[in-house]
């Protein structure tokens, strides 16, 4: 024990001719490589090799009390490693941003910084439901199905959708949903609001289901029509923020084209379906009313009246 003690003195000791030589600018960084070694090794020599961490003790709990001790400040992965004594630090690490809802942002190669000391319970809440539904039987669809349902109204993104399905390709499975099977997920082609990879399902009421023949336009030249119409339906003068403050939260924007409906698109040549001056930027409800009242003046026109 005298040995150990007489080490930790002489760490001490060169600890600060360490702090002088950093006033000198003269210091090294091998130097404190060197006495961060002396300082495992004195570790070891006087209680010996780790021992398996009690509940609540373990390495996850480490990493968290030093993060929280340097709440809105770097700190790198080798710090987490030290503090945490483990080789799997990353892990943890993930396991508290993802699973527990600590804001921990990677703001450069293997460094961190935890913005707060509380947790976000929205973030853990979603992170348990994902994880919930990442294990139902069925295929990779229903789960992402599953998710976009229990979320129904709000931004998620392309990794949490990624992690429910098991499969690196949910995002192509969102696209299935909202164009073959008409479920009216937005993304940032439809809101401004939202990132590339985030998409928010609308409403899962099949009653609210997208024009199947939505899908005939590019989303280059929705993204530009709704641009240019400033994300406004042109019928009723609203845009998102308007309608969710009115309480309508099935709102979405829906391309009309002017002169052709239904099946009729489906005849005309890529020029005339994509030129945008016969297009306009409608709400699924106006929409549907100006697509019927479209339908019956047409039916009208072929009755000779």
């Amino acid at each position: 024990m005298a040995e150990a003690s007489e080490r930790l003195r002489w760490i001490a000791r060169q600890l600060g001719e360490i702090a002088d030589r950093v006033d000198r600018g003269e210091a090294r960084r091998v130097d404190l490589d060197i006495i961060v070694a002396e300082i495992v090794g004195a570790q070891r020599q006087l209680f010996g090799l780790r021992p398996r961490a009690t509940r609540g003790e373990g390495g996850r709990q480490k990493i968290l009390a030093y993060l929280k001790a340097h709440v809105g400040e770097e700190v790198s992965g080798e710090e987490l490693a030290a503090a945490s004594g483990i080789h799997e630090w990353a892990r943890r690490l993930r396991e508290l941003r993802v699973e527990h809802g600590y804001a921990i942002t990677e703001v450069g190669d293997s460094v961190y910084r935890m913005e707060s000391v509380e947790p976000d319970g929205e973030r853990a809440r979603r992170w348990t439901a994902a994880n919930t539904i990442r294990r139902f039987n069925g295929s990779a669809m229903d789960r992402i199905e599953a998710f976009l349902r229990a979320f129904e109204g709000e931004v998620v993104s392309r990794d949490q959708i990624d992690y429910v399905a098991t499969i690196k390709e949910g995002s192509r499975r969102v696209r299935e949903l909202r164009d073959e099977h008409g479920w009216p997920i937005n993304s940032h082609i439809d809101e401004p609001e939202l990132r590339p990879g985030e998409y928010r399902l609308v409403s899962a009421d099949p009653a609210d289901r997208r024009d199947p023949r939505q899908r005939l336009y590019p989303e280059g030249l929705r993204e530009r029509v709704f641009a240019r119409d400033d994300y406004t339906c042109q019928e009723c003068k609203r845009n998102r923020d308007q309608a969710l403050a009115a309480g309508d939260t099935r709102f979405y924007l829906e391309i009309h084209h002017k002169k052709a409906v239904a099946e009729e698109l489906d005849a005309l040549s890529p020029d005339e379906l994509n030129d945008q001056q016969n297009l306009v930027t409608l709400c699924h409800a106006d929409h549907l009313a100006e697509t019927a009242a479209f339908q019956e003046r047409r039916r009208r026109e072929r009755q000779g009246r």
